[in-house]
């Protein structure tokens, strides 16, 4: 399975830079108690990248 940012720059032509910037926005939202799922559906996600998200900002990936 492809990671979040890979999805992201695939799937909605989005440069490296605008993934980043989403990817980072989402988890903040996550950290002010918004459910994961529910923000990874609102892009078209499965939960199937909760862990990414979750993630991110530990791994510095994004």
């Amino acid at each position: 399975m492809k990671d979040l940012k890979t999805v992201l720059m695939t799937r909605d032509g989005m440069p490296e830079a605008a993934a980043d910037e989403l990817i980072a926005e989402m988890h903040e939202r996550v950290l002010d108690g918004e459910d994961p799922e529910d923000i990874l559906y609102e892009i078209g996600l499965e939960p199937d990248y909760v862990f990414d998200l979750l993630m991110s900002k530990i791994s510095n990936n994004y």
